[in-house]
């Protein structure tokens, strides 16, 4: 199975947003889009390490646009 990570990180995101950015619970969000987009089976089938680079990648988006936000808002 093909993954699509910037499809998997959009999702993840967007589900991060709704749920009121909370800290720290990334591979949360994650695993979440991946089996919105693709099934429940497809978190069981994903190695571990690609998870975890795609998983830091998308801590960091969401930190990116959270203090980008921040910074527009205080202007």
């Amino acid at each position: 199975m093909t993954f699509n990570e910037n499809l998997i990180r959009e999702a993840a995101y967007y589900n991060w947003q709704n749920a009121g950015c909370p800290f720290g619970q990334d591979e949360k969000f994650w695993n979440m889009a991946i089996e919105q987009i693709y099934g429940s089976k497809a978190t069981k089938s994903c190695c571990s390490s690609s998870c975890s680079a795609k998983k830091t990648a998308t801590k960091t988006a969401a930190k990116k646009s959270t203090s980008s936000s921040k910074s527009k808002s205080k202007k």
